[in-house]
């Protein structure tokens, strides 16, 4: 019942968040084996990185470089 509860709460947040924030479709209706497999190891991965978890020194700051840079180029492609 928890894994449940908490597969339901973390896809209703990924609903809201997709619809609010980025204003597209979540990987959901892409994809089932990422949403089934790959979307709760994210969601794992997020909450411990959020109490300072790395898995190698400098993972976070590279995956946020990264990050940063895909949506400035996102945003030159949707002004252009």
């Amino acid at each position: 019942m928890v894994v449940l509860a908490s597969q339901l709460f973390c896809w209703t947040g990924q609903f809201i968040g997709h619809g609010v924030f980025e204003k597209r479709a979540p990987a959901l209706l892409d994809n089932l084996v990422q949403a089934f497999l790959m979307a709760p190891f994210f969601v794992l991965l997020e909450a411990l990185s959020f109490f300072g978890y790395e898995p190698y020194p400098g993972f976070n700051t590279r995956v946020k470089a990264k990050i940063d840079a895909e949506i400035k180029e996102w945003k030159e492609k949707k002004i252009s």
